[in-house]
């Protein structure tokens, strides 16, 4: 038994045991829901399924899921959950009953699976919680990884837990993976090859459609719908001042015909970000101002409705080594695509959309001021691009059917 084991069996149920009581040192937005992170729900009848994404990003997949699993079996009992508050008011739109999910401590485990009676378990891309999977074989509960994901570094981590979590992964009824990479991975892991097999990423099912009207989305959102629009996505601390010196060098003319959005990735980060953009030259004004400057929207929800809106997009995460957000999302809304060099995390949806020349990918900030001149600069190549982006975003739906 890996010493990496033994600490997490000792310290999941002190966990367990103090969690309750930590409801007090809360926060305010998070009090309300502690009861659902102690496993504290009830769904009368019990579930056919039970289907979780850890966040916001990964609750995409879920709505294509669902429709898949209700086209299979219409009356089926859906039960959803995710680990973040921003990803449960998502899936709270498919009005299914939903949590948060329980932490990963027996306690927690026995009360959810108590109040809730999944019949199977569907947990999408990398969410291996030992105390569920654990209660799930108690309680000889199947289960699916779907859009399975593994980084390198998740399988070393994963690893030092030793055999004890190499037979929990044995022990998967499926494990259906995003790429070949992933399967390989998954199978290093422990993962069983008669249960393995490449489906793809449910969150290409999820894609958004472009807009019919792009200047009309502009004049939604409160933003001069005449003007073409950069939009800056998932900005991450460490990463606004690298996009405005590559803004900066930019000509002059170039930078007046154009108007630009960023939106953070955290809306805790806009402070900060906003300082590192001031800090390089670039001013920050508000949403509806008619000045010039970046303008910031650090609401939640908000990154598709820019992306579909606008004529550029810059997928951030990528600047720095964050491993990149989803480069398909700007792609199916019909903008052209830039993203930095630390995109590991979406690598293969990077490769498809650069053997369509359907991205740019900037190694620094000088290739990123030069991808935004010929981008901003041509509408021939800005509509090449974009065009490419949006055929190959749509060639990659269909994963869900195929789950």
């Amino acid at each position: 038994m890996s010493f990496a084991w033994s600490t997490y069996r000792l310290l999941a149920p002190a966990l367990g045991a103090l969690a309750p009581h930590a409801k007090l040192f809360a926060s305010p937005n998070e009090r309300p829901l502690w009861g659902e992170r102690m496993g504290e729900v009830a769904l009368p009848g019990g579930c056919h399924a039970w289907v979780h994404a850890a966040s916001l990003g990964e609750a995409v997949a879920v709505p294509p899921l669902v429709a898949a699993l209700v086209a299979a079996q219409p009356q089926a009992r859906i039960y959803l959950t995710s680990t973040t508050r921003t990803g449960r008011e998502r899936i709270s739109a498919l009005g299914r009953p939903r949590s948060l999910a329980p932490i990963d401590a027996p306690q927690a485990a026995r009360r959810f699976f108590r109040g809730i009676q999944p019949e199977r378990m569907f947990l999408l891309e990398t969410e291996l919680w030992p105390h569920w999977l654990l209660r799930a074989r108690a309680e000889h509960v199947p289960v699916a990884i779907v859009s399975a994901r593994l980084s390198e570094r998740s399988v070393r981590r994963y690893r030092s837990l030793g055999s004890e979590l190499r037979g929990l992964v044995a022990g998967l009824d499926a494990v259906l993976c995003q790429s070949e990479r992933d399967q390989q991975r998954w199978l290093a892991l422990g993962a069983r090859p008669d249960r393995t097999q490449v489906v793809g990423n449910l969150k290409s099912d999820g894609l958004p459609e472009p807009a019919a009207d792009r200047p009309a989305e502009r004049a939604a959102l409160g933003v001069d719908p005449h003007r073409p629009l950069l939009v800056l996505g998932c900005v991450r601390p460490g990463e606004a001042r690298l996009l405005a010196r590559a803004w900066r060098q930019l000509p002059t003319a170039l930078r007046a015909a154009w108007q630009v959005v960023a939106v953070p990735r955290h809306p805790r980060a806009l402070a900060e970000l906003r300082s590192e953009a001031a800090e390089a030259g670039v001013s920050s004004v508000e949403l509806h101002s008619a000045t010039d400057g970046w303008r910031w929207d650090d609401r939640i929800g908000v990154l598709i409705d820019w992306y579909r809106a606008a004529d550029v997009a810059f997928v951030g995460g990528s600047m720095a080594s964050y491993g990149g957000h989803n480069p398909l999302e700007p792609a199916a809304c019909g903008a052209a695509v830039v993203m930095g060099q630390y995109n590991a995390s979406q690598r293969e949806a990077v490769e498809v959309l650069e053997r369509h020349q359907a991205i740019w990918v900037a190694k620094d900030v000088e290739a990123l001021a030069g991808a935004w001149s010929a981008l901003l600069g041509s509408s021939a190549v800005r509509a090449t691009r974009a065009e490419a982006a949006l055929a190959v975003a749509r060639g990659q739906r269909g994963s869900a059917a195929r789950a």
